[in-house]
């Protein structure tokens, strides 16, 4: 495929994602149950990342825009200690989803699971992924903490904030790894912090 017709398909394949999230938004504003309708914020914010996608592919081959603009999106709140001095460092991450697709979510593991083990028949993947753990289990195995954020809401899952911590430890901090992962989680120790609030858009429905 020549580098034309590699620009074609991508823009192709961008618009067709776009259309599928403008009728699934139409579709979940029909059967919306009205203010803080999950299924319909998990729609909007989904038809926003593939205009976005689109509108970003359109201009870096043809230098085209979209005749409209997006409002601004989820708000960041960061927080640095700019005289922090350590010798150790820990990231921890913490990201919050609603679950508002459960067949999505499943599909979404399957498949995962296929780029995993090709060699596998597609009864393997259904055999494997029974649930939305272990759903969310092989998201993880196939594409990473981040990986999984880039695809959560194709994957049925609609973002509802997170955070990442940068903080100082010690020896003794690093030992508490395999059994309080979490709990060196201190104020105090803080080199650099950054959270993401995601707010109900009114304009979602």
């Amino acid at each position: 495929m020549t580098a034309p017709e590699q620009n074609t398909a991508a823009l192709t394949a961008a618009l067709d994602a776009l259309a599928d999230a403008l009728h699934a938004h139409l579709n979940a504003a029909l059967s919306s149950t009205g203010d803080g309708d999950r299924t319909l914020q998990a729609r909007y914010t989904a038809l926003r990342q593939a205009t976005e996608s689109y509108q970003d592919l359109l201009f870096d081959e043809l230098g085209e825009v979209l005749p409209w603009q997006l409002p601004d999106g989820p708000g960041l709140v960061e927080a640095e200690d700019a005289d922090a001095t350590a010798s150790a460092v820990s990231v921890l991450v913490r990201r919050d989803y609603d679950l508002v697709d459960g067949d999505a979510l499943l599909a979404a593991g399957r498949e995962s699971y296929t780029e995993l083990f090709p060699e596998q028949p597609a009864e393997a993947a259904d055999a494997d992924v029974t649930h939305a753990g272990r759903a969310i289990y092989q998201l993880l195995h196939a594409h990473g903490v981040d990986g999984v954020d880039r695809r959560s809401e194709q994957s049925g899952m609609a973002p509802r904030g997170g955070t990442v911590w940068v903080q100082a430890i010690t020896d003794d901090d690093a030992e508490t790894l395999p059994d309080d992962p979490f709990g060196i989680a201190d104020e105090e120790m803080l080199v650099y912090r950054l959270d993401e609030i995601v707010e109900p858009d009114e304009t979602s429905g």
